[in-house]
């Protein structure tokens, strides 16, 4: 969500990553714009229509233009039941934002992910090691054994408030979740390395830790220790 009152954010955040849905927050455009570039699109871009430093249209107009956006969008409005660009027309959120605006953003973004479904891909891994299932296994065991005890780590360095340390480990433990090709978890320490504010560790922390419970359930499955 881009939004420069922080009380958006929190609405926003207390209502949807709770059902498993991954909220960023910026507060303004360019935020938003550098994690677009770093990351894989998003899944829907919330964005106030009177953002700075360029407001909804420029940026929506660059998003297109030059990295070619193409998730959906709602913008924020007091007033207007749509937004044109010169690169489209969007749907709005009404403000103040009340339980149908949240609805309206569900629907957008679909039912959120079953625990059941695959949280990641050997296809990466398949092809470097040219399909030898020991090196497969092997790397395997090195993602659950490195990335469980850097998350604790992580854990440990938000009761001293050490962001430094921890956007540091975030970024050392990216190509991990890369390497097995987990969106979520990677998408969450790019935030973490890149673009979370004090008050946003805590929580991206806490799902980084959920999604690797998930993903470790699902590989013990297969990898047996």
């Amino acid at each position: 969500m881009v939004h420069s009152d922080r009380e958006a954010h929190l609405k926003f955040s207390a209502c949807f990553e709770h059902n498993q849905f991954l909220v960023f927050n910026f507060n303004t455009a360019m935020g938003a714009i550098l994690h677009i570039k770093e990351s894989k699109p998003v899944d829907l871009l919330i964005i106030d229509e009177f953002i700075k430093p360029m407001g909804a249209a420029q940026t929506l107009n660059y998003l297109h233009d030059e990295l070619h956006f193409k998730s959906p969008v709602l913008v924020c409005s007091e007033s207007k039941a749509k937004f044109e660009t010169d690169s489209g027309i969007y749907e709005t959120l009404q403000k103040p934002f009340d339980h149908t605006q949240y609805l309206k953003v569900k629907k957008f973004l679909g039912e959120p992910l079953e625990d059941s479904a695959n949280r990641y891909s050997l296809n990466y891994l398949t092809e470097l090691a040219d399909g030898d299932q020991t090196f497969i296994a092997k790397s395997i065991g090195i993602f659950l054994e490195t990335v469980s005890v850097r998350i604790h780590e992580m854990q440990q360095l938000l009761v001293s408030n050490d962001y430094d340390a921890l956007a540091e480990m975030a970024h050392n433990i990216k190509p991990s979740f890369e390497m097995i090709e987990n969106k979520r978890g990677s998408e969450l320490c790019n935030f973490l390395a890149h673009h979370a504010q004090p008050g946003d560790f805590k929580s991206a922390v806490a799902h980084l830790t959920e999604e690797y419970n998930r993903v470790e359930i699902q590989l013990l499955k297969k990898f047996k220790p």
